[in-house]
């Protein structure tokens, strides 16, 4: 008798406070494992440290969301409508100004996409639940920051290359990224 995969359920929502901890875990394990031989150890290690992690005004905000597979959060990410394109705010920080949907494009933020499950579809539903949102709220472009090996799955999504965005890191490394932009389109 043929054996079954058993097919994790994966459910998207809402991230909240009480999420932080588990997405600060995941992200340091996805960066780790997914930017290895795009960046050289010293530069991942400085941006775990002081760039990447939970932006906690997206939390605020709403507009972040969690991936899980029984009960576990296997991916994170979000859109928002402030002015950061890169990097992340704690718990303490002050919110940054509001873009305006007329003039403005959305931001696409930090996604993050457990090792384990890389390659499920996890952060094209993250981007996909992204863009919905951006659109509610009456925008019609987005932006983001991509590392150099997200590009690629960024440019499967319609997103196109705007130049290079270098993020200056603490210690005195850069975070090479790419600046991408996409129309977005109601759904019809």
């Amino acid at each position: 008798m043929a054996s079954v995969a058993m097919i994790d359920l994966l459910a998207r929502r809402q991230a909240v406070p009480d999420d932080v901890s588990a997405i600060e875990t995941l992200a340091a394990r996805s960066i780790r494992a997914l930017h290895a031989g795009a960046y050289d150890d010293a530069v991942i290690q400085e941006a775990i440290d002081h760039a990447y992690g939970v932006d906690w005004q997206l939390v605020r905000d709403g507009t972040y969301f969690v991936v899980t597979a029984a009960g576990t959060i296997v991916g994170a990410g979000g859109w928002s409508y402030r002015r950061t394109i890169a990097g992340a705010h704690g718990p303490d920080d002050p919110a940054a100004p509001r873009l305006s949907p007329t003039k403005d494009a959305a931001r696409i933020r930090v996604f993050y996409v457990d090792p384990g499950y890389a390659r499920r579809g996890i952060g094209a539903l993250l981007l996909g639940a992204s863009e919905r949102g951006a659109l509610d709220a009456g925008f019609t472009r987005a932006e983001l920051t991509a590392t150099i090996p997200a590009v690629p799955v960024y440019a499967a999504q319609g997103y196109e290359p705007a130049g290079g965005y270098d993020l200056p890191l603490p210690i005195g490394r850069i975070l090479e990224l790419r600046l991408m932009t996409k129309r977005l389109i109601p759904s019809r």
